[in-house]
């Protein structure tokens, strides 16, 4: 059987494993080809910059199965990043990524609970992808082609034709696994292009930090960026330490040094508060929280019953968060022993975290959680001027962070929203939501306050933030950030509409869309035009289909469907493409938590091979 993988990023990687593993114990020959320019991915190309940082801490990041794995394939052992990394890296890196030596040279003291380079990841991935090839049965081979796939045509005998700038080739089942793509501007981004073009000003529109040239943009002169989210913390660090800036510590206060080839970095977002810190890590790398809201008991009632409101399962989703903040709080503040943490969860459960019971443990209302306060902290703006706002701000999320994820209440809390997503998705993968539920509780609302409160840089790069607002590099702009055409880019943001700022440099801070309609990838593109694929729609009573994003799959096998709503039988899409019928799919797998992306990649393994069977 010939397989075609088109990307060769973790989802692209794993998937390999996983087919190899299963022919291998059934015995079955694959032809496994994997086409990908890059290998790994371009996100996680060796050659970047290693200042730019994975977003999970080291000893939480693998590309191997273990024995948490629950789909029943074979498990296939292997080092986490960090494990590789203080063992094999340091040689693998000297040999295979010279650019990577001065990283390599630290590789001893490389912090498990730390926040390595994503080259570093791409490193990994590498060598995973060596490992691959290493005995082999003579009935399997791999092939790893850096051409670009421009069209894929489905022929009548249910094999496929792959055509490259090269070659064609013939196969028997293809999985699309593409990763991020550049998307086509939209309507308002276009006008801001075509005016940098008429004026020869300078504009960059959403895509990997990485990518982006930056020589343009003047030291010096202002420059917005739009966009508070991880692509925005790649952006400042680029144009600040990145150009030659450093960062030290005078009497325990971090301080920034700049060395004069920065430009005015003007910075905001609709929300207008950059991501919350992610907390110190304090777990190990297999832990997480067990849920006593969204337990399997009450899964399993709502499958039961094949729905569930969506103001259900948030519900009780913030529950859990609001029990660990209590729990942790009470801890701290040494009202409640250890020995009382079982009655206090029984009470909390029991009440689902009633005022009454709040005010039987003698918690005072200026320490009850506060979700608007989260969403919305502008509301507790007092008399300061906005930038000692947000410093005060700032500065009070990183003392937060640094209390832990175990022993921070806040931090604590907001770690839920990431040991908790199995449960989310389990709603998810057996539709059970409504779809009005879907658009407006979950995909517009929820998913937007998930990615700000739980998926958050490092905290060393909010105290970097600081450090640079305080050497005034970076000013922020506050809620609802506006950009307008006037003699130059104009900015400002619509809570604070008095403060303007001209510039004629802009860029877009955030990561491409990925919204299938508006893919600039050129396979994607053909496919959708020759309509062999088409866009996910949530049909909704009384109201237009809402266009998720999503390429249209089964959810339960990730099988391509046809224009008629019918799976192609040996055409699969994994990973990010999936996103609006999946979600968080671009999150890395955690060791021992039977992770739900290497269960994917296992499944669609299993199911694949099971057709040519």
């Amino acid at each position: 059987m010939k397989i075609a993988i088109i990307g060769a990023g973790p989802r692209g990687l794993s998937l390999s494993e996983r087919l190899i593993a299963h022919s291998k114990q059934n015995k079955q020959a694959i032809d496994l080809l994997l086409f990908d320019p890059f290998l790994p991915g371009a996100v996680w190309r060796t050659d970047q910059s290693a200042d730019l940082l994975l977003n999970s801490v080291t000893s939480q990041v693998t590309l191997f199965t273990d024995d948490t794995l629950s789909t029943g394939g074979p498990v296939v052992k292997g080092p986490t990043l960090y494990e590789w990394a203080v063992t094999e890296g340091k040689h693998f890196a000297a040999t295979h990524a010279p650019e990577l030596v001065a990283e390599c040279t630290a590789l001893d003291s490389l912090d498990p609970n730390g926040h390595c380079s994503r080259a570093l990841y791409g490193l990994y991935q590498q060598w995973f992808y060596q490992q691959l090839l290493k005995e082999l049965p003579e009935s399997i081979t791999v092939n790893h082609l850096s051409d670009r796939v421009s069209s894929l045509t489905p022929l009548s005998n249910n094999r496929y034709q792959l055509t490259t700038a090269h070659q064609t080739f013939l196969v028997d089942a293809v999985v699309l696994a593409t990763g991020h793509s550049q998307t086509q501007l939209s309507s308002g981004e276009q006008q801001l292009a075509n005016a940098a073009e008429k004026n020869g000003w300078f504009y960059a529109p959403p895509v990997n930090a990485a990518d982006t040239d930056l020589t343009a943009v003047k030291a010096g002169e202002p420059v917005i960026l739009r966009g508070l989210g991880l692509a925005f913390y790649d952006y400042v660090t680029r144009l600040t330490s990145g150009r030659g800036g450093t960062f030290v510590k005078v009497n325990g206060t971090l301080v920034y040094q700049p060395s004069g080839e920065e430009p005015q970095i003007i910075a905001g977002s609709r929300r207008g508060v950059p991501y919350h810190p992610r907390g110190r890590n304090q777990k190990t790398p297999t832990q997480q929280r067990k849920p006593v809201f969204l337990t399997p008991e009450r899964l399993a009632a709502w499958q039961a019953a094949k729905t569930v409101a969506g103001k259900t399962l948030l519900f009780y989703l913030k529950k859990e968060a609001e029990l660990v903040y209590y729990q942790t709080l009470l801890i701290e503040k040494q009202r409640l022993v250890k020995d009382q943490l079982a009655a206090f969860t029984a009470a909390f459960v029991a009440t689902e975290g009633s005022e009454d019971l709040l005010k039987k443990w003698q918690l005072p209302t200026t320490e009850w959680w506060s979700w608007q306060q989260l969403a919305d902290p502008f509301a507790q703006k007092k008399q300061q001027s906005l930038q000692d706002f947000f410093i005060a701000l700032l500065r009070t999320q990183i003392q937060d962070a640094e209390k832990g994820n175990l022993t921070g209440p806040i931090s604590s809390a907001l770690e839920v929203f990431k040991d908790l997503r199995d449960p989310i998705r389990f709603v998810l993968d057996h539709q059970l939501m409504p779809a009005q539920d879907l658009k407006t509780l979950f995909w517009q609302s929820f998913v937007p306050l998930n990615s700000f409160l739980s998926i958050g840089p490092p905290v060393r790069r909010l105290q970097e933030l600081v450090a640079l607002m305080e050497a005034g590099v970076v000013t922020l702009l506050g809620p609802d950030m506006t950009v307008e055409i006037e003699e130059a880019y104009c900015t400002y943001s619509k809570r604070f509409p008095d403060t303007r700022y001209h510039a004629t440099q802009l860029i877009e801070a955030r990561i491409p869309s990925t919204a299938i309609r508006r893919t600039n990838n050129s396979l994607l593109r053909q496919l959708l035009n020759d309509r062999i694929i088409h866009p996910h729609q949530l049909p909704i009573p009384n109201e237009e289909p809402f266009e998720t994003g999503a390429i249209a799959i089964d959810p339960e096998t990730n099988q391509v469907l046809g224009p008629d709503e019918r799976p192609y039988t040996t055409l699969y899409c994994f990973g990010i493409p999936t996103e609006g019928i999946h979600w968080l799919t671009a999150a890395t797998a955690q060791p021992g938590t039977d992770a739900w992306n290497l269960r994917q990649a296992d499944q669609i393994a299993a199911e694949l091979l099971r057709a040519s069977l």
